[in-house]
């Protein structure tokens, strides 16, 4: 029996679609077909999907809402497991719970790699518990935002990475199921160790602290929101951010206005804005976003950055750094 249709037969032939456009599941609206799609909705599920991939020897990939990615127009000539798993409680406090709570300290959060980190922040902040209040109305999943240490402002050091505790991840060489504590994960700048080691996040926790002003701590998180939304293009198919941003090192060599390490303020620079290629063009809101406004295809986009990075050599002597992830047959 040929090793998808084993697939197919083992986990229910009909909950695991053939040739699902993958423009459906991304942010950017793009992507070819999967040969195979599931869309793992329980915990079992998911780890019932990867253990027996694994054991097929199917080449797969996982996907979460489909921010930070671009597909390509060929789509993946594998497998596709959207994880669905959504789920977040509070186990643990630390302290001594008074009648008016306030001798609790912090307190641990648990969620599956699934959970959309907005309803995480949401989460969070409902329970009066601060340090991943800059996630309200960010993009993607837990389990993406760990894999790339999602962050807002890092001159604050507001990175998902530091509030880790452990996570629970799938060995995808051995399909072992292993605890790791944060240290493990070399959190970095839009960096983990998932990236090389291509670890599946199937859980994870977090240690927060109690805010003292839990409304103080929904209007910080408004105010994030509220500046985003000012500063980056909504209601429109993207990806996020192309670009990591230039190092401070790069920013002093260029003198840029306020040492600002923008890589919106290069492009932008470059004269960049709003330069389209097919269906694709660079946002005149914020030049680190690449729109698609048009049916656009992974290729007009590939042309974008492509262009980008020369300029941004040739004028400035930049190496720019892909922020997003290239996913399926390029």
């Amino acid at each position: 029996m040929d090793k998808y249709q084993e697939f197919k037969n083992t986990i229910g032939p009909l909950r695991v679609f053939e040739n699902e456009p993958l423009s459906r599941h991304t942010y950017f609206k793009i992507g070819g077909p999967a040969k195979l799609f599931f869309e793992a909705k329980t915990a079992d599920d998911f780890k019932q999907a990867l253990a027996l991939a694994t054991k097929l020897g199917i080449p797969y990939i996982v996907l979460g809402m489909g921010a930070n990615v671009l597909v390509s127009d060929n789509g993946f000539s594998g497998l596709v497991i959207k994880n669905k798993v959504d789920e977040v409680k509070l186990v643990g406090i630390k302290g001594t719970l008074g009648r008016d709570g306030k001798s609790i300290k912090s307190a641990v959060v648990w969620a599956t790699s699934g959970t959309l980190m907005n309803r995480l922040a949401r989460f969070t902040i409902d329970e009066g518990l601060e340090g991943l209040e800059f996630l309200l109305s960010v993009p993607g999943t837990i389990g993406g935002g760990l894999k790339i240490n999602a962050h807002f402002e890092v001159e604050r050091e507001q990175f998902i990475g530091n509030k880790l505790q452990t996570a629970t991840v799938f060995d995808t060489k051995s399909g072992e199921i292993i605890i790791r504590k944060q240290d493990y994960f070399n959190f970095g700048y839009d960096y983990s160790k998932l990236q090389e080691t291509q670890e599946i996040v199937l859980d994870a926790t977090f240690r927060l602290d109690v805010a003292k002003n839990k409304e103080a701590l929904w209007q910080a998180a408004m105010d994030n929101v509220k500046r985003r939304n000012e500063e980056q293009p909504i209601g429109i198919a993207c990806s996020g951010c192309v670009f990591r941003n230039i190092q401070p090192k790069e920013a002093i060599r260029l003198q840029t206005p306020h040492l600002t390490t923008s890589t919106g303020y290069i492009i932008d620079s470059l004269g960049l804005k709003g330069e389209k290629i097919g269906g694709a063009e660079i946002s005149r809101h914020h030049a680190n976003f690449i729109l698609n406004t048009q049916n656009a295809t992974a290729s007009d986009v590939l042309e974008l950055i492509k262009l980008i990075k020369i300029k941004a050599q040739q004028k400035y002597g930049l190496d720019l750094k892909e922020e997003i992830f290239l996913v399926g047959d390029f």
